[in-house]
């Protein structure tokens, strides 16, 4: 046990942490406790620089999307599981390790020295020499970094592969024998850290070559992509065109984000995908109907409803208090938007010409973004989670006006949580699928942002 004085609880918490991997190792191992339930929400960097912010935030996304490769090279250096060691070492094993495989701009001697402190003095001193000698060991596994490759998918086939991919679409030779899986998925699994269970779910979905570049895509930083104003581009140098209209990439940190939005309120942080499916309500006639948005979350899809509806009365919801305050906070005004209760809902019965489920999902269109939820995305979840998107459905089908439209939406692949959701609404409510449109995500390592797009699903059905 770690004396009383090395313990982590011991540090006095009433003053503000200014060690980036401090913060980090301390955040991963409380997420490991929770594993595979874990939460990547914004990472507290209150007592950090802005700079030594960024690269906590970095190295805590890095550690997160690339857990399955890691918790695997190091098991190939230690002589027992990694997930049957204490979770304060685990975490600084597994971010040490991920400064020296995906942060080469760090020096190795830093990284390593840094790393053995914190373990001998939040863990207990013995750990300090199984700290160095693994964390030396990944340091010679570790090879050159190649350029980036046009065949990276190819690449995913070999069946003897020496080197990870990368995000930013070069790969990272390793030295010696190869320490990556044979087997095919296993393979896959190591070399993109997704489960084997929701590789073998695509497999069965999709074409073998559609996996894997959608597994690449999944390695990829993704941007922040605005919806902005024509000419705003030009006018501002922290915007960059975006492939479709009327989007931007955004450039800056996050605080000169949140001010542009409160000084532009008619832009917003939203994806292509994201955008299609309230767009395919423009040609609509909604002018002085109601619009219920009843898993409305933090807005985004009510602010895009009430820019091509102004004339509508859009009734928003969410069964999250904490999302429903943020949408309360956003809409602050009114203008077109009403934000109420979930159990407000029963008022509106058969008066909705238009009802949005942008359902809860798997996110497995935006895992690029939701690092968190590939780790969760096993048959158990997906079972539970089509049964909550049935059950929002029939909790909300009463809204609907006679001849009235549903908007059924979600960020998942899924052919379960999308098309035979559509088809199941079909079926037990006599109703048709009047389009419906997959979105499968568009970007690859090395890929320019400007081309990048999430994955989703939407359905008209009426």
């Amino acid at each position: 046990m770690p004396c009383p004085s090395q313990d982590t609880n011991s540090k006095n918490r009433s003053e503000p942490n200014t060690d980036p991997r401090d913060v980090v190792i301390r955040r991963i191992s409380r997420e490991l406790r929770n594993w595979p339930d874990i939460d990547f929400s914004q990472l507290r960097t209150d007592g950090l620089s802005p700079r030594d912010a960024r690269l906590a935030k970095a190295i805590y996304a890095a550690c997160l999307r690339r857990f399955l490769t890691l918790e695997h090279l190091l098991n190939t250096q230690l002589n027992r599981p990694i997930d049957q060691i204490e979770d304060k070492l685990q975490a600084a094993l597994l971010v040490g390790a991920c400064q020296i495989l995906f942060f080469d701009h760090l020096p190795d001697h830093a990284v390593v020295d840094e790393t053995v402190e914190w373990a001998g003095r939040y863990v207990r001193p013995k750990a300090k020499g199984l700290v160095n000698a693994v964390l030396r060991k990944i340091i010679g596994l570790r090879g050159e970094l190649a350029d980036p490759v046009s065949d990276a998918v190819d690449r995913l086939d070999d069946e003897l592969p020496n080197g990870l991919p990368l995000g930013d679409g070069r790969w990272l030779e390793l030295s010696g024998e190869s320490p990556i899986p044979k087997d095919a998925v296993q393979r896959l699994s190591i070399l993109t850290s997704h489960p084997t269970e929701l590789i073998v779910r695509w497999l069965k979905c999709f074409e073998p070559g559609t996996v894997k570049e959608l597994l690449l895509h999944n390695l990829v930083n993704a941007p922040t992509i605005l919806v902005v104003e024509p000419g705003e581009i030009s006018n501002n140098l922290l915007l960059h065109a975006h492939s479709d209209h009327p989007f931007a990439i955004w450039k800056g940190n996050h605080s000169e984000l949140v001010e542009f939005l409160r000084e532009n309120p008619t832009s917003r942080v939203q994806d292509p995908s994201s955008f299609a499916v309230c767009q395919s309500t423009a040609e609509m006639d909604l002018a002085g109907k109601t619009i219920i948005d009843a898993c409305a979350g933090s807005g985004t899809k009510t602010h895009h409803l009430a820019s091509i509806h102004p004339n509508a009365r859009i009734i928003a919801t969410d069964v999250n208090d904490g999302r429903r305050e943020q949408l309360s906070e956003r809409f602050t005004g009114g203008g077109c938007v009403q934000v109420i209760e979930p159990g407000g809902l029963v008022d509106f019965a058969g008066s909705a010409a238009l009802v949005l489920l942008d359902v809860p999902c798997s996110n497995t269109g935006v895992l690029a973004r939701r690092i968190e939820a590939k780790y969760r995305s096993n048959t158990a979840h997906l079972e539970s989670i089509t049964a909550l998107q049935r059950q929002i459905i029939a909790n909300t089908m009463n809204c609907r006006q006679d001849g009235g439209i549903i908007l059924y939406s979600t960020c998942a692949l899924e052919p379960i949580e999308n098309g035979m959701q559509a088809d199941w609404v079909c079926k037990w409510h006599d109703l048709k699928i009047i389009s419906q449109k997959p979105s499968w995500p568009v970007g690859l390592p090395g890929g320019s942002p400007s081309a990048y797009s999430d994955g989703g699903y939407h359905a008209i059905i009426g």
